[in-house]
């Protein structure tokens, strides 16, 4: 990808090279220019797919743009990328249970998503997000629970009656 970058890097200087002293009616200057928005254009597409920014696209339960993420898991579904996309965006009711905490939608509208958000990542019956709350788990060095946090730097942990081995509290 880094060749590709400076593939149309060297085009383009090239091509706005030739553009300031182009023969009159030269083939060289319109071949220049045309091969530098080629190649612009097709190290553009970064998945070889298409774009999911729309709601079609962001509900068809396919991976359009090749990156490796499905639909509203995608961030170019997600709000703050693509405002038209409407189906990517909560209805206001609470994060409740597996399906809501997994969906990748911020349903109660409160800026976190899925096990970011307390509904979620507080709810001991939820399955899809990991909980942080035992000895074993509180000295793993491994963020558990998805928060950021990890073993006694975690709430979860240090501030748990049933976890031992953060006696010396949040650190």
């Amino acid at each position: 990808m880094r060749t590709s970058a400076l593939l149309v890097s060297t085009t383009l200087v090239f091509a706005c090279a030739i553009d300031r002293f182009p023969a009159p009616g030269s083939d060289l200057a319109t071949t220049a220019t045309s091969t530098s928005t080629t190649t612009s254009t097709t190290s553009t597409a970064s998945g070889g797919g298409e774009l999911e920014d729309d709601d079609a696209l962001c509900a068809d339960g396919k991976d359009n743009d090749g990156n490796g993420m499905t639909d509203c898991c995608d961030p170019s579904c997600q709000p703050d990328n693509a405002p038209g996309v409407t189906v990517c965006v909560g209805d206001g009711s609470a994060e409740l249970g597996d399906a809501l905490c997994d969906d990748c939608i911020d349903n109660d509208k409160n800026g976190y998503v899925d096990c970011k958000d307390f509904g979620c990542s507080k709810d001991m019956t939820v399955t899809v997000c990991g909980h942080e709350d035992t000895d074993a788990l509180c000295s793993d060095g491994t963020d558990n629970d998805g928060n950021n946090f990890i073993d006694c730097k975690d709430f979860n942990c240090c501030k748990n009656s049933q976890v031992t081995v953060c006696a010396n509290g949040c650190m």
